[in-house]
């Protein structure tokens, strides 16, 4: 009879308080762990993402920069006033520093039509116009290529030791640097409270083909 009575215990035996109290813990910590982790991983993502859209831009537009670099007949550094629509050539002396870059194709028939880009100091935005005998074309300002840039002297002119050349020589190295800046979280919104992350892209390039 005893052997009767602890076997018919056994089988009603379960778990204790204790232990469900530590078990429901665990799996409530669990189950905050998890969250916190994919909370994480979509602000990591967000992160990411806006941070490659910012670059990929600026790539963009130091690639194009660059290739018409190397393309072109004849680059100037100079300054370009987008109130009256002027460019001005950094003269022979001076440190061939601005926030304007002309750029001529080397095209027999177009020797006179440029591709300016310019640092615009009014909305903070990197834009091009084409320039056609010294005069800025109505149709095609302004267009909007980068924006929130906030380093005024975009291109300078170096020798092949990155020094700052004073001479408008032909064969020289155009530096180009992009400083600007993007919201971190696009969600956040403007205003008070918005995050903005800073960037810099720079790129070096020189004329490759002969002068025709």
């Amino acid at each position: 009879m005893k052997l009767s009575f602890n076997l018919s215990r056994a089988r009603v035996a379960g778990f204790t308080l204790v232990e469900i109290y530590t078990a429901s813990a665990v799996l409530v910590l669990l189950v905050i762990a998890m969250t916190a982790v994919q909370f994480f991983a979509a602000r990591v993502y967000t992160l990411a993402a806006t941070k490659l859209t910012a670059t990929a831009s600026g790539r963009k537009v130091m690639n194009d920069i660059r290739d018409a670099i190397k393309a072109s007949s004849s680059v100037q550094v100079g300054l370009y006033n987008p109130t009256n629509n002027t460019f001005s050539l950094i003269g022979a002396g001076t440190n061939q520093i601005g926030n304007a870059l002309a750029i001529y194709p080397n095209n027999p028939n177009a020797v006179s039509i440029a591709t300016i880009y310019f640092m615009n100091p009014q909305d903070s935005n990197m834009c091009s116009v084409v320039y056609s005998n010294n005069t800025v074309l109505t149709a095609t300002l302004v267009t909007n290529i980068v924006v929130y840039i906030t380093n005024y002297y975009v291109f300078d002119a170096e020798d092949a030791k990155t020094n700052i050349m004073t001479s408008n020589v032909n064969d020289r190295v155009i530096h180009a640097k992009f400083q600007y800046s993007e919201w971190e979280y696009p969600l956040a919104g403007v205003g008070g409270g918005a995050l903005y992350d800073y960037y810099q892209l720079q790129t070096r390039a020189t004329r490759r083909i002969m002068d025709y």
